[in-house]
């Protein structure tokens, strides 16, 4: 899985997964996502955009890893955690580089419905 597709991947799937959450837990009396928020937003350092709906921040550590050997050709893989995607090679006399990058993405949740 390449960089782009697995940034796509990963921010669509929270907001899905925040739209799924905001359902059930209407089904209990709950709420997950609302745009109802009261006190005072600067002091709590809530960011809004021009509507006033909350924006959320998705940070991303990401681990860039590539690998060369004799055996394989190699290739660059995201990993998280003990969990790797991508081309590894698995052989003796493997040389490897490891990049870091750190960044976030704001992002507006979807609103709890009701």
């Amino acid at each position: 899985m390449n960089l782009q597709e697995f940034i796509k991947t990963a921010l669509t799937e929270i907001v899905a997964g925040v739209a799924d959450a905001s359902n059930a837990a209407q089904e209990h009396g709950g709420s997950v996502g609302s745009m109802k928020l009261y006190g005072y937003l600067k002091d709590n350092k809530i960011l809004t955009n021009e509507t006033g709906q909350p924006i959320t921040t998705v940070e991303f550590d990401i681990a860039l890893a590539e690998a060369n050997s004799k055996d394989t050709k190699g290739g660059i893989g995201v990993y998280l955690g003990a969990v790797g995607l991508g081309s590894q090679g698995a052989s003796h006399g493997e040389a490897s580089t490891h990049s870091r990058i750190k960044f976030s993405v704001p992002v507006i949740l979807p609103n709890a419905k009701g």
